[in-house]
């Protein structure tokens, strides 16, 4: 029996009331112990939320709460389940994120409530897990050390991170640059973090100018290098295309300022929203020399579209991918892919 203990978020339901016709008032329903198996949401090659409530007047005499599931129907407790950590005391409403499932695997979820007198079930619903469009690579280490993931998707093997090193693949160091004005005249290589905290760089890597994609030195870890233009365009045409590709690349994790809706990070790829920094034309000190954090994700390509600017791939919020030509001096994040 495998026992998940999963986090559990609030859903809004309504509590029935009746008028009382002596006083006028208002009194809540005394209702019999129900559990109800709402709806599937976010189904990816190995996850899904699923949505349940329990009666709201029995909440506190509520023990335990979840979803159970499995591969055949009427799954219960006896099997695999998601316990449940939070509830509104007020609507009984939860939801639970279902990790670790199986792809292109049909599953029977109901959700249930125990109280002293034993485990009510819902009602049973089902749905398939997507096919996985990638297999796990070998990891990758860069100049400093730091290890990456790796994926492998339609035949080319990519890194999973952002990438996070400050040396070039020779030793050299890559400056770090803090200074908008100094930053906006740099024509080598150089990175920031996002807003120039270091705590930024642990989950989306750091963000660097064109110029250090372009170094000889190499900024990609040995036997890799940045991906070129027509690569990106190649993966995204793989995963759909630029209305589909997003859906499929997003990562599932709370790296996004919203939930995913309806992504399903498919293809592995999780991308992370890293933002942007020194998007300017011309240097003042008035702008804002970072956004979107959290909101979209970019990344160069090795491929220059003219003299000051290059291409480069980003997710949206909404899930899109867009290809954008930008300044070379603008900071973004960098994927690498293998030779």
């Amino acid at each position: 029996m495998k026992k998940i203990l999963i986090f559990c978020l609030v859903s809004v339901l309504l509590v029935g009331c009746a008028a009382d016709s002596e006083t006028g008032g208002e009194v809540i329903i005394d209702p019999v112990f129900s559990v109800q198996t709402k709806s599937v949401a976010s189904i990816g090659h190995e996850s899904a939320n699923v949505f349940g409530a329990i009666s709201p007047s029995f909440v506190a005499a509520t023990t335990e709460y979840g979803i159970c599931y499995g591969f055949s129907p009427n799954p219960t407790i006896e099997g695999s389940f998601a316990v449940g950590e939070g509830i509104n005391p007020l609507t009984g409403g939860f939801s639970c994120n279902l990790t670790s499932l199986a792809p292109l695997r049909n599953y029977y979820v109901r959700a249930y409530g125990t109280t002293s007198e034993g485990t009510v079930y819902g009602a049973q619903l089902n749905f398939s897990t997507l096919n996985r469009l990638y297999i796990n690579g070998s990891a990758v280490v860069d100049a400093d050390g730091n290890n990456y993931e790796s994926i492998v998707i339609n035949g080319k093997q990519w890194m999973k991170g952002n990438l996070n090193v400050s040396k070039y693949r020779n030793g050299d160091v890559i400056p770090e640059v803090t200074d908008m004005a100094e930053w906006d005249a740099l024509t080598t290589g150089a990175w920031c973090y996002y807003e120039n905290v270091t705590e930024n760089g642990t989950t989306y890597g750091k963000l660097y100018n064109w110029y250090a994609i372009n170094d000889p030195r190499g900024l990609a870890p040995t036997g890799w290098h940045i991906p070129s233009d027509a690569e990106w365009t190649s993966l995204t045409n793989f995963l759909g295309g630029t209305t589909k590709a997003g859906i499929k690349m997003r990562d599932l994790g709370e790296t996004w300022s919203t939930s995913a809706v309806l992504a399903t990070n498919q293809a592995g790829f999780s991308a992370l929203p890293g933002g942007y920094g020194y998007l300017t034309h011309n240097y003042d000190p008035e702008d804002q020399p970072f956004n979107s954090m959290g909101d979209v994700a970019f990344w160069w390509s090795a491929t220059a579209s003219n003299p000051t600017t290059a291409y480069s791939l980003n997710v949206n919020l909404n899930n899109s991918v867009t290809r954008g030509s930008i300044l070379k001096k603008t900071a973004l994040s960098v994927r690498c892919v293998r030779n």
